[in-house]
């Protein structure tokens, strides 16, 4: 099962929102084979949106940004979307993995994904106590 810090790559995610679907890299947040649900932030590499954005965490922007050549799992520029998490099933995750419609293509660093869980408390009054506790490991 998926373990914190490692990029998935999603075929066919399904945006809740307007339930449009496109592939996605999605950074996982949790180690999903200890609970029922992955939960997980999205990747862009679309920049229109943050431009300015400096390496690292970007509150104003509500973006993580890693620039090509900082971490090597990503190909591009990647803007992680910040705060909004997204749970994923994990017998989701099993089936997809099965299909080959989801898979883990690689990891953060230990101390990029540190400093991304960093960055995502800055908006601790944005996430659900369940989700704030199944990342940090604590009640608030």
């Amino acid at each position: 099962m998926p373990q914190a810090g490692q990029i998935l790559y999603y075929q066919d995610f399904e945006f809740p929102d307007d339930h449009s679907k496109k592939d996605k890299l999605l950074v996982i947040l949790n180690n999903a084979d200890e609970d029922a649900v992955c939960l997980v932030l999205k990747t862009t590499s679309q920049s229109r949106r943050y431009e300015g954005a400096q390496k690292g965490c970007n509150p104003q922007k509500g973006v993580f940004f890693v620039p090509l050549g900082w971490e090597q799992c990503f190909r591009v520029d990647t803007y992680i979307q910040l705060p909004q998490i997204f749970e994923i099933p994990t017998e989701t995750l099993m089936v997809g993995d099965i299909s080959g419609k989801v898979r883990v293509t690689s990891s953060l660093t230990v101390d990029c994904f540190k400093l991304l869980k960093d960055c995502l408390k800055r908006f601790k009054k944005d996430i659900s106590e369940q989700h704030f506790t199944l990342v940090f490991g604590r009640k608030r």
